[in-house]
């Protein structure tokens, strides 16, 4: 004999499995997030232009940069600076950009930094300028919108003389 209340036990059944399955999904949270990001304004007719930021692991597991891209340049590369025994500062490129486990890395004047090469146009203070990142380990690209400060503005976002 069929029970005709049993259907809807089998309904609600699976309604609620449904309800609880979603319960114990947990949102993607990224592991490398970036803020305080600039950049620094171009003189007229300048090609280059360096961008600063923060990036910070939350993960458990390093990060290594995958992609970094920004409509303002037709080529985004990472650099270090550093200085000489006598004083002379030097720049190169870097092949990779790792973000290990649980730190912030810093990307400043002073060490690595972002470098936006083949800019379309100058750029300007006030203007706002996107950076568009991927991680490996499966994470979304997120895009960090870049103020651009002064062509002599420090690290603090403050002109200096």
């Amino acid at each position: 004999m069929n029970n005709p209340i049993q259907p809807g036990i089998r309904l609600a059944g699976t309604a609620l499995a449904v309800v609880l399955g979603l319960g114990l999904a947990a949102p993607a949270v990224a592991e490398v997030q970036a803020s305080d990001g600039w950049v620094r304004a171009t003189a007229p007719g300048a090609k280059v232009a360096a961008a600063y930021l923060t990036l910070r692991n939350t993960g458990d597991e390093d990060r290594k940069l995958l992609k970094i891209v920004s409509p303002v340049s037709d080529e985004v590369s990472i650099h270090r600076t550093s200085i000489t025994e006598t004083g002379v500062a030097r720049m190169w490129p870097m092949a990779l950009l790792a973000v290990d486990a649980g730190t912030t890395l810093r990307l400043e004047a002073s060490g690595l930094h972002v470098m936006l090469n083949a800019l379309k146009t100058p750029l300007v203070a006030g203007q706002k300028v996107p950076l568009t990142m991927k991680f490996d380990g499966g994470e979304a690209e997120f895009t960090l919108v870049l103020e651009v400060r002064p062509l002599t503005a420090g690290a603090d976002g403050h002109a200096h003389h």
